[in-house]
């Protein structure tokens, strides 16, 4: 018997090509079969296609969905673009182009190189968050949450490129340089959108009984939904009108406080800061403290550093003693 050799320019055009033509991945109406919904995470097209990131992962969904398949179950196995972020927006300001021009052509490269690694997605069902027959359902679902008081506005600390003049994500700001200018990123305090995902605690937790998850996949999700019970304190500001709520899980230890943190860039700070008998060290601190990304503020393994502020103390209400308040870069 004769073996030809391999030929993928020749033998795997041919097969994307059937594929395409006979909708060989694509779901059916069919209800007698079991169905499978194998979901990845959609990528945002960039300019620059896909990197090993995207065929790491994909390739083990597609493996289960072709498995799945095998085995007789109707599968649906999507693919879509995530399509909105501040990388489009700064290509086209740079190449003075729309940002819906370079997100066809991303988009169509990206389609381009999936397609000859040959996974087995559904293109029939293909989305792409930019078009605003999917982006008005977002939409909708905000306005219901809204309307729910599921949703509030609240100041929190954003990766700012002042060169750049965008908000960046942790990712485009590792290491406290933005990957485009490579300038230096500052954190600044914004107004955002948050939901209330804590309302959903006991749901979220009900709801991970009917999953089949392994055990420590379970758990995971179990500390990302986070529900915690505890009480809120107010400890009193000498010298001052105000209260530092705090939250703890152990009212019980609330005798044995010995020390309060805030962080740098607590409004308190300022309002008082004729109070503060050390607000130059404070305000270099902060500056400091400005340069590092929230994932690298967060990070548990880290070496703490703090600063105490001198001229205002917390006052245990409990115990009537003064408690020393802290800066920490957390």
């Amino acid at each position: 018997m004769e073996f030809k050799p391999y030929n993928p320019a020749e033998i795997e055009p041919k097969w994307q090509k059937y594929w395409d033509d006979n909708q060989t991945f694509a779901a059916t109406d069919d209800y007698s079969k079991p169905k499978f919904y194998g979901l990845i995470e959609f990528p945002y097209p960039s300019g620059n296609g896909l990197h090993v990131g995207h065929p790491r992962s994909n390739t083990a969904m597609d493996i289960i969905s072709r498995k799945r398949r095998m085995e007789g179950c109707n599968v649906l196995f999507p693919i879509g673009w995530d399509a909105f972020g501040l990388p489009t927006e700064n290509f086209a300001i740079k190449n003075n182009i729309h940002p819906a021009i370079v997100t066809k052509q991303n988009v169509d490269h990206f389609r381009m190189q999936l397609k000859r690694l040959g996974f087995s997605f559904d293109y029939s069902r293909e989305v792409d968050t930019t078009e605003p027959g999917y982006y008005k359902w977002t939409q909708w679902i905000f306005l219901k949450l809204f309307e729910k008081g599921m949703v509030f506005r609240d100041k929190t600390l954003v990766n700012y490129c002042p060169t750049c003049k965008v908000v960046l994500s942790n990712e485009d700001s590792q290491g406290g340089k933005c990957d485009v200018c490579h300038g230096d990123v500052v954190q600044l305090p914004k107004d955002v959108w948050y939901l209330r995902i804590t309302k959903y605690a006991d749901k979220l937790l009900e709801g991970l009984k009917q999953v089949e998850y392994p055990e420590n996949i379970a758990q995971q999700q179990v500390n990302w939904i986070g529900k915690s019970t505890g009480a809120f304190v107010n400890f009193k500001v000498t010298g001052t009108d105000e209260t530092l709520e705090i939250y703890t899980t152990r009212p019980d230890t609330l005798f044995g406080v010995t020390f309060m943190v805030m962080a740098p860039e607590h409004p308190m700070i300022d309002k008082y800061a004729d109070k503060i008998a050390n607000m130059d060290a404070i305000v270099a601190y902060r500056e400091e403290c400005a340069k590092k990304t929230e994932f690298e503020r967060t990070q548990l393994v880290k070496d703490k550093t703090g600063l105490r502020i001198e001229g205002i103390c917390g006052v245990n209400p409990l115990t009537g003693k003064e408690v020393p308040i802290f800066i920490i870069l957390i």
